[in-house]
């Protein structure tokens, strides 16, 4: 079957009119008319009437059965295309970067094949997944995505950022329900909103909600802020190989943390599975 015909047939299906169907084409119309007719030769069988415009019920098959196949195309194309790249594309959070650069470096060398690392949150990796654009993702958050594999790889430590005069700075590990009034910078929930709901579960287990002083969305504007003395700041023990003057960080307790895992699409799996799967696993183990 003639793809391109296939397409054009799905946009008049959708369209309900050849006019309308044909400058979304760029096709003149009786260009499009045409290749429809020849659509219907090729197939032996008429699969719309033109005035009114309506679908045959073979039409309507097509309609249905022509986007799964145009789909199946596409994730055909994408893994011929992967095939014949050199690197695997792996999608790691900007946050946690710092401490999965060993775990990067270490699957580089044990494959033997260069590994292309693209900044991007988990919701964003598992989007990339599922249109062919990432090999692997390493999630700081968890994917309620069935066509999405999940393998729990290490858990990095939630930590809270204080001024250095803090009353609590000293301490080598803050008890988080004694910030019960302090005043927090937080996260804003709409910027990521799973990460939010993972700071605001640690909250919970603490006891209290936490008195918001200000939403801050960006890392380094919130240490500022905690510089100044606006709030304090709950963030991921990753930060913590950066220099911030005027502020500590420390571990909590409560030994809150985030589990991050390898996650990839399971049909069809991606390239060299057992093997990244092997590799990073001996490293953190």
């Amino acid at each position: 079957m003639d793809l391109r015909r296939l397409r054009l047939f799905l946009l008049l299906a959708e369209e309900k009119n050849f006019h309308r169907a044909a400058e979304k084409a760029y096709l003149s119309q009786p260009a499009l008319s045409q290749q429809i007719k020849a659509l219907e030769k090729a197939l032996g069988i008429r699969l719309l009437e033109r005035r009114p415009f309506r679908l045959t019920p073979a039409g309507e098959v097509l309609k249905q059965e022509g986007k799964r196949l145009l789909e199946e195309a596409e994730a055909l194309k994408e893994r011929v295309r992967r095939a014949g790249r050199q690197e695997l594309r792996f999608g790691v959070p900007e946050n946690l970067l710092p401490d999965l650069m060993p775990l990067l470096d270490h699957l580089r060398r044990g494959l033997g094949q260069p590994v292309e690392i693209l900044e991007m949150h988990t919701p964003e990796q598992v989007k990339a997944l599922r249109e062919g654009k990432l090999d692997y993702g390493l999630a700081g958050l968890r994917v309620e995505d069935p066509a999405i594999g999940q393998e729990p790889l290490l858990q990095v430590p939630i930590v809270v950022a204080l001024p250095e005069g803090h009353p609590l700075a000293h301490r080598e590990r803050v008890p988080l329900k004694a910030l019960k009034e302090a005043p927090f910078l937080l996260l804003p929930k709409e910027t990521l909103p799973p990460l939010y709901e993972a700071f605001m579960e640690v909250f919970r287990r603490a006891g209290f909600t936490p008195r918001v002083a200000r939403e801050v969305a960006r890392f380094s504007q919130a240490v500022s802020l905690v510089a100044a003395g606006v709030g304090v700041y709950l963030t991921l023990a990753p930060y913590r190989v950066f220099p911030h003057p005027g502020v500590v960080l420390k571990p909590l307790e409560e030994e809150a943390s985030l589990q991050v895992s390898l996650i990839y699409c399971t049909h069809p799996p991606p390239p060299r599975l057992s093997e990244v799967r092997e590799l990073l696993k001996a490293l953190v183990l």
